[in-house]
């Protein structure tokens, strides 16, 4: 029998343990959100009141603030409807720090959209997705900012790097899907809105251009007449524009801030532990349970 030489082997090292999988849930955050707003009685009423304080400058933080403690909630396990208060010292306090966040944001963005604009054609492309990315990024922060009530907290740039990779697709889905498509909707909208006055103001001012057109020289008060004609359903319709513009904008926040609220929920629990749950700051009824991201 011929000898067989063995070779000492070398030990086979453990197999890696595979991947955790990511649990399914039964709704989307979106999905969730929506089905949240839904449950609050009289959400109608609510979304119209959140539109209209959105058009009054420097006080429509508040509904920063407001939304950012409802979605607060959600992590920690609240599921209660819209709070009833709107205009809070807190909600206004939290709003503008979210404003501040969008605003850095907003400035880095465009600095590095300029930069890039130099470049043909892949600047504008590469601009365009950084805007974008910038939207996500504000809106992330602004959530870390309200999980830690600190403005500090929403600067944490290399722990908001490492939580949004968890779940990138759910994460775009929540911030830019609302805004996209509300958006669209309110511009065709708008759009309709000012044609309609248009055509409406050309109309009722033909009579008149026919009118003064047949006089060699038409007085002063048959040219504005002419101009009031045109002028006052165009303007009525933009301010319409405008109302329609925050209203939009309040329900495309809404959904942004509470579906975030949901994906911290599933993908960034820990950010529950950047400080300590809120106190009850207003009795529990059953028409009314307390919000746990409410703060004193």
């Amino acid at each position: 029998m011929d000898q067989m030489n063995y070779q000492p082997q070398a030990p086979v090292p453990p197999a890696a343990p595979p991947p955790a999988s990511q649990p399914v849930y039964a709704k989307g955050c979106l999905s969730a959100a929506w089905e949240d707003i839904k449950t609050t009685p009289g959400y109608v009423g609510k979304l119209v009141v959140l539109g209209l304080i959105m058009c009054v400058p420097i006080l429509n933080f508040v509904v920063a603030g407001y939304l950012l403690h409802w979605a607060r909630e959600v992590p920690f396990g609240g599921r209660t409807p819209m709070p009833p208060k709107y205009v809070t010292g807190k909600n206004f306090e939290y709003g503008f720090y979210a404003f501040v966040i969008s605003l850095v944001v907003g400035i880095v963005v465009s600095v590095a959209g300029m930069i890039l604009c130099f470049i043909p054609l892949l600047g504008v492309l590469v601009s365009l997705a950084l805007s974008l990315a910038g939207a996500v990024a504000a809106s992330l922060m602004q959530m870390r900012m309200i999980m830690g009530y600190t403005i500090g907290d929403g600067f944490a740039v290399k722990d908001l790097w490492a939580v949004a990779q968890r779940n990138w697709g759910q994460l775009l889905l929540v911030t830019l899907v609302p805004g996209v498509v509300v958006g669209f909707i309110a511009a065709v909208v708008s759009m309709v809105v000012l044609l309609f006055a248009m055509l409406l103001a050309m109309g009722a001012a033909m009579p008149m251009a026919v009118s003064a057109s047949a006089v060699s020289d038409p007085s002063f008060g048959e040219v504005m007449g002419l101009l009031g004609v045109i002028a006052g359903p165009t303007l009525f319709a933009a301010l319409i524009v405008c109302v329609l513009a925050c209203f939009a904008e309040a329900l495309a926040s809404i959904l942004t801030m509470r579906g975030l609220g949901h994906w911290v929920a599933r993908y960034a629990p820990e950010w529950t532990a950047l400080v300590a749950p809120v106190p009850p700051t207003y009795p529990t009824t059953p028409a009314g349970p307390q919000n746990p991201g409410v703060p004193q």
